[in-house]
């Protein structure tokens, strides 16, 4: 992505400069469909994402398998991850000089998330944490990625 030094060829290319675009908000509209996902799948409340991962007996609500819960977290691992490297890169050759406890911070929060994920069979804290640490990292990501657009306009 040499071509991104210093935002000398998007001035010169306003073709690169909208395909930029378009992946920034493909990313951003993935970030939104990921919430509505888990939202749909988990639950991002206290009481929903504890019936569905723990389960419910008064509800006759059976918990997740922990099988479920490995696969469903592989799979997240690697697209935040990508998610979060495509937008990290973005912003680091738009701004050099661009904030780096954001980026940094974004990655944390993501993996943390996935961390507190897998814990949630062990204590049931781990779900508050769980829930803080997904929003968070998508928080952060929609402002890295409306950072981006901000640079481009």
């Amino acid at each position: 992505m040499q071509f991104l030094d210093k935002s000398k060829e998007l001035n010169k290319n306003p073709l690169l400069k909208k395909l930029i675009l378009f992946l920034v908000l493909t990313l951003l509209l993935y970030l939104g469909l990921d919430i509505v996902l888990h939202q749909h799948q988990i639950g991002l409340t206290l009481t929903t994402a504890s019936n569905t991962i723990i389960g419910n007996e008064e509800e006759f609500l059976d918990p997740i398998l922990f099988d479920t819960l490995l696969e469903c977290t592989h799979s997240n691992i690697l697209s935040s991850m990508i998610t979060l490297m495509l937008l990290a890169l973005i912003l680091i050759r738009l701004n050099p000089s661009s904030k780096q406890y954001l980026i940094h911070f974004s990655f944390i929060t993501a993996i943390l998330s996935h961390v507190a994920l897998l814990l949630t069979f062990s204590y049931s804290l781990f779900i508050t944490l769980w829930i803080g640490f997904f929003i968070l990292w998508h928080l952060l990501a929609f402002i890295m990625g409306l950072s981006i657009m901000w640079r481009l306009r």
